[in-house]
C-alpha cells in the first residue's frame, strides 16, 4: 500500500506480498490481543487528542507522543478505539502497541 505523498510501510522490505503479509500478521496479533479484529481500512495519518495534545499521528514518521516510527494505524470500528502500533528502533523487530481513544478529527486512509 502506498500512503499519500509515495510512503510505503515502513520497517518491511520486501515485495509488496511481503508488505501485505506483515501488515497482516500484525492486524491478527490486535485481534488476538484485543478479542476484535480492527477495520480492513488502512490508516495512513490519524489527527486525534493523545493525553493532553492534539497531534497527527502518520505511518512512517515520528510518533509524536512517544517516539518511534509508526508502522501501523488501526481503527477497531465505531465507537472502539485506534491502535498505533510503532518500532522503537530503526532496523529491530521491537514494537509497542497503545491503544488510543475512540474520537478523531481526521483519519486519512492509504490510497489503493
Amino acid at each position: 500500500m502506498i500512503g499519500r505523498g509515495g510512503v510505503l510501510h515502513p520497517g518491511v522490505i520486501g515485495s509488496r506480498e511481503h508488505l501485505d503479509d506483515a501488515y497482516d500478521k500484525l492486524r491478527a496479533s490486535i485481534e488476538l490481543e484485543l478479542g476484535r479484529a480492527p477495520r480492513a481500512d488502512r490508516i495512513f495519518k490519524l489527527w486525534s487528542r493523545r493525553g493532553s495534545i492534539d497531534c497527527v499521528t502518520e505511518v512512517g514518521c515520528e510518533d509524536p507522543v512517544r517516539g518511534g516510527t509508526v508502522i501501523a494505524i488501526f481503527d477497531m470500528g465505531v465507537h472502539r478505539p485506534f491502535v498505533v502500533y510503532r518500532q522503537q528502533q530503526p532496523g529491530t523487530r521491537d514494537g509497542a502497541r497503545e491503544v488510543l481513544a475512540c474520537n478523531a478529527y481526521f483519519v486519512s486512509e492509504f490510497d489503493r
